[in-house]
């Protein structure tokens, strides 16, 4: 009785090994329709080729797909030697350890095995080689040999395939069967591989040469060893489950020559991914597994043609519009809504159905409430993937008001390894606008450099060798820089340089923004610098350039740009020295023309304007104390840097009726226009 219950008990054993069913080779050309090669054994080993559709499960992902047709051809059955050759260098311990990745696809290899037929040999290799199992049918043999390798020491191809008596080509001319040796390393070799010898050896005893390379391209004369020996190569494997793949694939097409092919509907994908293909073979109750990677030129999108938007010039108030054309790739889109992160960008229709393939032009509008830089997000909601795209606008030259830009990723609490990539993103810029990404080791004492010119929203960052609990990392809009365009040039005037044009930044020197102050009673209690159009009309700026306070005239960040400064009174008074006195200076000074005339921006009579300096004036009124606006095309005025009091300062003014450049004082707060004499 002992004896029979002994003899099922190995009949069971038994039977657990021979049933077999793989899948490998899938094939995405045809998507969404997908094909893929496969083999069963039944209980008794023998190959199944008779198959219906219900008898097959498939899911992506774990989404049910439908299984549309399954045919099978003669199988042909190649028993095999197999010499699973394995680096152990120091390096396969580094973590995650490489080491743990190469046993697991090396055991994947043997339970894939039909080992009544076929043999396999273990052999490890750092700068020696060691057989660490002979060719052998046991697979409990083979895992044991498996879990026994452990790392250190160098690297050396050589050993690893070449030199007896241990080379894994060496083994592999004494097996039985097709020779077939699969090559696994993390490294390059320290000795140069004679790579010549080695695939004349190979191709003499016909020994086929495939290669696994962790974390690292193959190098070419791992290339060279397995395509012109009939193998194949696989490069920069970094997880257990591409290892596992790769020898399930690897073995298939070493021991396989015909098999059954699976066919099922696919669904599309609005993103590049990888997805796990789990297969259920109901009438024997197996499953089997295996990922693809999701063919780029089938994936579903909604293409927006231009990609980002920019207002130039919007005048405050005043609707802008503009067109893009949507097309729908690889589906049918149904657009339910598009919303705006600032109510001052719109766009119409914002709902419809587009068909594949088909194109939609769609009015985007801008209304701004004043002339500083936004940037807005639109956010198109629909059926199968979300889109963005992006619109900014404003006056040209003015700069952000509202700050918006983030960073998204990463958001903290992340931890990072030494070596690794990783993405940095932000938002709330256009994608085509430079950012400066910065990181610290110590909590934001200080800020090191990754990139000033990064674009795109995201930037692929290798991580450095640092050690800390206390990293951030920021983005930054690249800082202005203080510039200052004229048309008019430089007017030398004696030994001075003067600008030709009023002065017309919204920039310190040192990049940081000046406030924009439209509010009348907010201009009035200012104590802080800040600027204005006249009137709080942007098209007055081409003509007059801004009217700013003394505050931001006598700011230490600097108002002038570099080489430049504000004139003291001093300064001024040379000048109109120089012109014959503060009673005829202004005559030189003041452009010609007038606004009746239709040839100059003064009011008649313009007396005296000869403008033979070239210096240009133009009368751009001031801003009064009191926050309102008066006497443009009257009178023009100009900041020197010098106090006469505590509470006032000079300035110089000249008017449409004279010819004078006369000093003045008055209150800190009123708003005139700037002319900069050269360093």
């Amino acid at each position: 009785m002992k004896k029979i219950i002994y003899m099922l008990l190995f009949l069971l054993s038994y039977t657990a090994y021979s049933q077999k069913f793989s899948v490998f080779n899938i094939d995405t050309s045809a998507y969404p329709i997908l094909k893929a090669n496969f083999f069963a054994f039944d209980a008794a080993g023998n190959q199944i080729t008779s198959h219906n559709p219900s008898d097959f499960e498939v899911k992506e992902n774990g989404v049910s797909r439908k299984v549309t047709n399954v045919s099978c051809s003669t199988i042909k059955y190649t028993p095999i030697s197999s010499v699973l050759v394995f680096d152990v260098s120091i390096s396969m311990s580094w973590g995650p350890p490489r080491i743990q990745l190469a046993k697991d696809a090396a055991n994947a290899w043997v339970d894939g095995l039909a080992l009544r037929s076929s043999e396999c040999a273990l052999v490890s290799f750092t700068n020696y080689s060691a057989i660490v199992r002979d060719f052998t049918t046991n697979r409990q043999l083979l895992k044991q040999g498996i879990s026994v390798l452990s790392a250190g020491g160098g690297t050396n191809y050589n050993q690893a395939l070449l030199d007896p008596p241990c080379g894994g080509l060496s083994v592999a001319i004494t097996g039985q069967y097709k020779k077939v040796v699969v090559f696994l390393t993390d490294g390059l070799s320290v000795f140069e591989p004679k790579t010549a010898e080695i695939i004349d050896f190979a191709k003499k005893n016909n020994i086929t040469i495939y290669a696994v390379t962790l974390d690292m391209p193959a190098p070419q004369c791992i290339k060279d060893m397995t395509l012109q020996t009939g193998g194949k190569y696989y490069e920069n494997i970094l997880t257990q489950t591409e290892a596992k793949d790769i020898y399930n694939e690897l073995l298939n097409l070493a021991q396989v020559g015909e098999s059954c092919q699976i066919e099922w509907l696919s669904d599309v994908s609005c993103k590049k991914e990888s997805r796990e293909v789990e297969f259920n073979l109901n009438p024997l109750n197996l499953k089997a597994k295996i990922n693809y990677q999701f063919p780029i030129n089938y994936l579903a999108k909604l293409d927006i043609t231009p990609s980002s938007i920019k207002f130039k010039n919007a005048i405050p108030g005043v609707k802008k519009d503009t067109t893009i054309t949507v097309t729908a790739i690889n589906a049918d889109f149904n657009v339910i809504n598009i919303t705006s992160s600032n109510p001052s960008y719109f766009v119409n229709p914002t709902n419809f159905f587009l068909p594949s393939g088909q194109s939609k032009e769609l009015t985007v509008s801008y209304i701004p409430a004043d002339s500083s830089y936004t940037c807005n997000k639109f956010f198109i909601e629909n059926n199968r993937c979300s889109k963005t795209f992006y619109a900014g606008g404003g006056f040209l030259g003015q700069k952000v008001k509202i700050q918006t830009l983030k960073i998204i990723q990463p958001n903290g609490g992340e931890v990072f390894i030494v070596g690794m990539d990783t993405v940095i993103t932000w938002d709330g810029v256009l994608p085509e606008e430079k950012v400066k990404i910065e990181y610290t080791i110590d909590g934001g004492a200080n800020w090191l450099a990754i990139t000033d010119s990064a674009v795109g929203l995201n930037y692929n960052w290798r991580v450095p060798k640092a050690s800390s609990n206390n990293c951030l990392a920021r983005v930054t809009s690249n800082a202005p820089k203080m510039s200052f365009d004229c048309s008019n040039g430089e007017v030398v005037i004696g030994n001075q340089v003067w600008m030709g044009c009023n002065l017309d930044v919204e920039t310190y020197r040192d990049g940081t923004p000046i406030q924009q102050v439209f509010d009348p009673s907010e201009w009035a209690n200012l104590t802080t610098g800040a600027w204005c159009f006249y009137d709080n009309d942007v098209t007055n700026d081409p003509k007059y350039g801004k009217l700013y306070n003394w505050y931001a005239v006598n700011d230490p960040r600097g108002l002038a740009p570099n080489g430049w400064h504000i004139p003291t009174d001093e300064e001024w008074t040379k000048l109109s020295d120089f012109l014959g006195g503060e009673n005829n200076a202004g005559g030189k000074l003041k452009s010609k023309g007038t606004i009746e005339n239709g040839d100059g921006l003064w009011y008649t009579p313009n007396d005296g304007a000869t403008n033979a300096t070239g210096f240009s004036a133009l009368p751009g009124g001031y801003r009064k104390s009191d926050g309102s606006f008066d006497e443009i095309g009257l009178f023009g005025y100009w900041w020197s840097s010098t106090n006469y009091t505590t509470e006032l300062v000079w300035y110089r003014n000249m008017s449409y009726y004279g010819t004078a450049l006369y000093p003045y004082h008055d209150n800190k707060v009123v708003g005139f226009s700037v002319r900069c004499v050269k360093d």
